[in-house]
């Protein structure tokens, strides 16, 4: 189309303008990959995660209000449904709920960490699924042999997926260790470089990558990305940085959950003084 056909003549005239400066180039490089990328992503995935509202993340305080407000919900719901007032609101109430006392739930760190980390990652997924459609049907306009390669190739590593769960080490750090220290930016900087260093890298390894490219990784019928060795440093330079992403969050999170258990027996201890 003409809209696509403009957008190529844009893209050589910048390409044109990197090739006669350089060191604009890598900083733009820099500011793609750190900035408008990962800083963009990984703060959409923790505001993501922050809005995520989920009995597992609530205080025994916020269940007990949760529960004494379940009926006159239940009510509410079900008269503007049937347009009517039950006359017998107590029997609305499910019988687990009725059942369920917040001040006997007895969850252990370690467990809401895991909670945390699951909740973190689902969000990540979410947000991976949206930019794989839009990678593959917006701006892959190759053939569709292409987009399915693109899909694949990018199923292969789920950096978004590895950057919430590092994410989520930060996190418990702040809201389960107490750690005065951590602040959003503490909480964001790691998964921040992870996932930018990995933009950074694909982008040095071919100037003409770029994420509204018509293909992207690998060839194309009508637009020819890559070199075959630039594929396969692409490749090896994605996997390493994914397995160093990996290696890092379960590192970190074993030497998390051995200070969680530590803090759980010291309660406990605690607890025990106190009931003697």
């Amino acid at each position: 189309s003409r809209s696509y056909a403009r957008s190529l003549a844009n893209n050589d005239i910048l390409q044109g303008f990197f090739d006669r400066h350089p060191t604009a180039q890598i900083i733009y490089i820099l500011l793609t990959a750190f900035l408008m990328s990962g800083l963009v992503e990984e703060l959409c995935k923790y505001f993501g995660f922050v809005m995520v509202d989920h009995p597992d993340f609530c205080s025994e305080h916020e269940l007990s209000k949760s529960k004494s407000n379940l009926s006159n919900q239940l009510s509410r719901s079900r008269s503007i449904e049937s347009n009517e007032e039950s006359s017998n609101d107590t029997e609305q109430v499910p019988q687990a709920v009725t059942s369920f006392e917040p001040s006997l739930q007895n969850r252990s760190l370690s467990s809401i960490r895991a909670g945390v980390t699951v909740a973190m990652v689902a969000v990540a997924i979410g947000f991976t699924c949206c930019e794989n459609i839009l990678h593959i049907f917006v701006y892959n306009r190759a053939s569709v042999q292409s987009q399915i390669t693109t899909l694949i190739a990018k199923s292969l590593f789920p950096v978004h997926a590895i950057a919430a769960a590092i994410q989520s080490i930060y996190v418990c750090r702040r809201d389960l260790e107490k750690d005065s220290s951590i602040g959003l930016g503490r909480v964001v900087l790691p998964s921040l470089l992870f996932h930018g260093t990995y933009d950074c890298a694909l982008l040095f390894i071919s100037n003409t990558w770029k994420r509204s490219q018509a293909s992207q990784y690998f060839f194309s019928r009508d637009h020819q990305a890559f070199h075959v060795n630039e594929n396969i440093m692409t490749l090896c330079i994605s996997l390493a940085i994914t397995l160093c992403g990996g290696i890092f969050y379960a590192f970190q999170s074993y030497k998390q959950y051995g200070r969680l258990r530590q803090v759980s027996r010291s309660n406990h201890r605690e607890v025990e003084v106190q009931l003697s």
